[in-house]
């Protein structure tokens, strides 16, 4: 049996699903700041290393990289961000989505985007200290 409709101004609207991600990454270049009417928009570019270790052959096989465009959303994040240099190794967590955009060459190409909330300073080396 189905419950019974709420009265009033009618049924609320669905609430939208978000998928909250964590990522620890490297940004792979300097973060971009931009004004527009007087407010600042940083983004940054991150890399994560994908794969896994297989103890059949004892050794990490490398499945390759996936590049996030993370847009910080709070000040505490987006003052972070402004800290960080190319090659930093990041820990972000925040709401993605996925855009859909058309390249130069007319084909279509998706991007991952995260929304952040929270950007911190990770501890894997630098892959020039490693």
């Amino acid at each position: 049996m189905l419950p019974p409709r709420p009265k009033g101004r009618g049924l609320r609207k669905p609430k939208t699903m978000t998928v909250r991600v964590e990522l620890e990454g490297h940004l792979g270049s300097e973060p971009s700041v931009r004004e527009v009417n007087g407010r600042d928009f940083v983004e940054l570019s991150v890399a994560v290393s994908q794969g896994y270790w297989s103890k059949t052959e004892d050794r990490w096989v490398d499945q390759g990289t996936v590049w996030y465009r993370v847009h910080p959303t709070s000040r505490r994040a987006g003052d972070e961000a402004r800290l960080l240099h190319k090659g930093d190794a990041v820990v972000v967590a925040g709401a993605q989505s996925v855009e859909e955009f058309t390249r130069r060459d007319g084909t279509n190409g998706y991007a991952i985007k995260v929304n952040a909330d929270a950007i911190y300073v990770s501890r894997i080396p630098r892959k020039a200290d490693a």
